[in-house]
């Protein structure tokens, strides 16, 4: 029997990734830990530090692919592995890390921070954004929509539509069908995107409280 060939985390040196960036072909996630990024980051990195990395629930993004890089290469490449485990595809990271990309003479910048925005600074960063949002940036701003056309347009209360837009409200199955009615798009997108957007902030907040508590159920072999 042919064992199936394992796949392992592409490596790209510092020059293609540069070239890449250059032409915004991909988002760069530092999985370096915060300290490490508010001293010293490549301008337009996404820190998501291995500390708290959570490959079962990382994004793809459409158009993009993901670059993984850290101080030296090694968590780069751990991450990767983790992601490769969850079923992601085309993982790649940066071979000599931050220490390869200054030895090339590429920049970096500095986090200076005000007093009061350390605390600020720290916060996780979240990939899947409330509807809310994706509702005024994708949809309505581009479409010169404004709330109470839409409102008025869906059958909702224009307070409601204020709320989701400011984060305040969710989602429903309902709501959901009236803005795919309304928008053309499929009917469990807009709570989809609710979904998406409670189980990262619920992965973060409660996650590692559950791997440690609860052991998945193995079927055993009779």
């Amino acid at each position: 029997m042919t064992s199936k060939p394992k796949r392992v985390v592409q490596a790209a040196d510092v020059k293609q990734i540069k070239d890449w960036l250059d032409r915004n072909e991909i988002l760069l996630v530092d999985v370096r830990e915060t300290t490490e990024y508010e001293a010293e980051h490549i301008a337009g990195a996404l820190l998501l530090p291995l500390s708290s990395f959570d490959a079962e629930f990382f994004p793809t993004l459409p158009g993009r692919n993901i670059v993984l890089h850290c101080a030296v290469g090694k968590r780069s490449e751990a991450a990767g592995k983790m992601l490769l485990n969850e079923g992601h595809k085309h993982v790649v990271h940066m071979t000599g890390g931050m220490d390869a990309w200054k030895a090339a003479g590429y920049a970096t910048e500095m986090q200076l921070l005000a007093p009061g925005e350390a605390e600020k600074a720290a916060e996780p960063t979240f990939l899947c954004p409330r509807p809310g949002d994706v509702l005024r940036d994708e949809f309505m701003t581009p479409l010169g929509i404004s709330v109470s056309e839409l409102a008025t347009s869906i059958g909702v209360l224009e307070g409601r539509m204020n709320d989701l837009l400011k984060g305040e409200t969710s989602v429903g199955v309902e709501l959901s069908l009236r803005l795919a009615r309304y928008f053309s798009t499929a009917a469990d997108f807009w709570v989809t995107l609710q979904t998406e957007h409670d189980l990262e902030r619920a992965r973060h907040k409660v996650g590692e409280q559950i791997r440690a508590e609860i052991k998945p159920r193995i079927a055993h072999a009779l």
